[in-house]
């Protein structure tokens, strides 16, 4: 029972790293085809997908709250967090990864300019581009998810305001 529960630790903490094949990819650019990376990027997109598909799911089977209920519909609400949680993860696991490592890449490709052994200015870009990956998710995914709660939290409100009618409790 209690390696189960590790193990399960485990592959929740890892899958979330699979947003990040994309970087992974980018990393590679310089010593892979175009095509390499670019299926590395569609690996990312169904990722992606998946995770809002599930996080919608979970939402539908967690039912609305007595708010929820009282100011959205139930294809509204779910949409409203299938939009949430799209936006989170377009932001936190492909833009400003993306961002990041293609300019790690491109400036470490500069740097290893001049070096004199090719194996090292063929991979040392790579190499840089690799070792940032892991830290991608503690750099991003509290400040985006906490922007996208502000941003997201007022729209919701401002949705409420205009479904307001008689008799509806407010936000």
């Amino acid at each position: 029972m209690a390696y189960g529960a590790r193990l399960r630790t485990a592959l929740r903490a890892g899958h979330r790293y699979i947003a990040y094949t994309s970087d992974v990819g980018e990393a590679f650019r310089p010593v892979v085809h175009p095509a390499v990376v670019t299926a590395a990027y569609g690996i990312s997109w169904i990722y992606l997908a998946s995770d809002v598909g599930y996080e919608t799911y979970k939402a539908h089977r967690r039912g609305p709250t007595a708010l929820e209920a009282a100011h959205f519909s139930e294809p509204a609400r779910l949409g409203f967090i299938a939009a949430k949680r799209s936006v989170f993860q377009s932001i936190a696991s492909m833009a400003l990864p993306a961002f990041t490592i293609h300019t790690a890449v491109k400036q470490a490709k500069k740097a290893f300019a001049n070096v004199q052994n090719p194996r090292v200015r063929t991979w040392g870009p790579t190499a840089t581009g690799l070792a940032i990956v892991p830290v991608l998710p503690y750099l991003f995914d509290k400040p985006v998810e906490h922007a996208t709660d502000i941003a997201f939290d007022w729209i919701e409100k401002q949705l409420a305001r205009s479904s307001q009618g008689p008799g509806k409790p407010e936000l």
